[in-house]
């Protein structure tokens, strides 16, 4: 199994080291959310040798996921998302293992060495990076919307001061950010990626963005991807 484990995943070597691989095969990682970024996410992660999951998923594919999810199909429609990741996961590396589950619960996040966040609802990524911070777990951030995306990690930094965010408590207050806007597929699948990116950058310790500096992009710019600092 170790050969074959190798033999996948060699073309890694290079960009990261024998060492750091190993590193990644045998790390943790927690990812919430396996809608159009978190799939994404997902995805990259097991392409770069990583076995060990905790994810999060309570829905099922509807046909509005189909402009932008990668795992929502004619196949998998009214599947859970939860299940057709693990599908997809078994045929790329049958020997990855996950813990799943219906709803985020912090004690199952305990022995994760990261959490990528792959939400669409701020009352909930509040909640998550609260809790990731209680634990000290690096936080990762990431969205999109129309053609535009971000990704920071938040290993200290608050998140709700980073985006002047009410408390998760004010609901009414909340309840204006929870808006469904239009996306596509391009901007979903790139910050679902940067995500990934960003994680191996954090747990192999190599640069990464990290709070309060945030990595932008918007698709329909000459000019791309630039850096912001959130006060």
């Amino acid at each position: 199994m170790v050969s074959i484990y190798k033999e996948k995943f060699f073309r890694n070597l290079g960009v990261i080291s024998k060492i750091e691989q190993e590193k990644l095969r045998k790390t943790e990682i927690a990812i919430v959310g396996l809608g159009g970024t978190g799939s994404a996410a997902f995805e990259c992660l097991l392409r770069l040798g990583c076995e060990n999951f905790v994810l999060f998923d309570r829905d099922r594919f509807e046909l509005t996921n189909f402009n932008r999810q990668m795992l929502a199909t004619d196949e998998t429609l009214d599947e859970k998302k939860i299940n057709a990741a693990i599908a997809r996961a078994k045929i790329i590396n049958k020997n990855a293992k996950y813990l799943v589950y219906n709803e985020f619960d912090p004690k199952k996040i305990k022995k994760a060495k990261v959490v990528i966040d792959g939400t669409d609802n701020v009352e909930t990524r509040i909640t998550i990076a609260q809790a990731c911070r209680k634990l000290r777990i690096p936080y990762v951030f990431c969205a999109a919307s129309f053609a535009n995306g971000m990704v920071s990690v938040f290993t200290d930094y608050e998140f709700e001061k980073a985006f002047q965010l009410p408390n998760a408590k004010s609901q009414k207050l909340l309840a204006k950010y929870n808006t469904c806007v239009s996306v596509i597929a391009p901007a979903t699948m790139l910050a679902g990626t940067l995500a990934a990116s960003q994680t191996i950058n954090y747990l192999l310790k190599k640069p990464f963005t990290e709070a309060p500096d945030v990595l932008f992009f918007d698709l329909s710019k000459k000019e791309m991807f630039w850096k912001k600092r959130l006060k």
